[in-house]
């Protein structure tokens, strides 16, 4: 005998009911990747060596966080994670282009 599926609008349903009744693991873990991303982003932009410059990325970054900051949709979250790492290389690669700083090999 074959399970019943669920369908993925209820799946999802299901996950932001999760999270309505308190912070689970995945939660903590999406958390932690985040962050991540925000500090090797600001790490990252140490190496800028114009003031301005820096503080206009480390605005420009800062304000895409700040932008998603209340976001509940795991699904969102982890796409949004995706790009954020995308937009980080091409910022790397640009950034090793125009002023000679040093991309961190992985």
């Amino acid at each position: 005998m074959r399970a019943p599926t669920i369908p993925a609008s209820l799946s999802r349903a299901s996950k932001r009911i999760q999270m309505q009744d308190g912070p689970n693991l995945e939660f903590f873990i999406t958390r932690a990747r985040v962050l991540s991303l925000y500090r090797e982003i600001q790490r990252s932009l140490k190496g800028v060596k114009n003031p301005k410059d820096r503080q206009e990325l480390q605005a420009w970054a800062r304000s895409d966080f700040e932008h998603y900051r209340h976001e509940k949709n795991p699904d969102k979250i982890k796409s949004l994670i995706s790009q954020g790492k995308h937009q980080f290389h091409a910022l790397q690669t640009n950034l090793s282009l125009s002023s000679g700083v040093a991309t961190p090999k992985k």
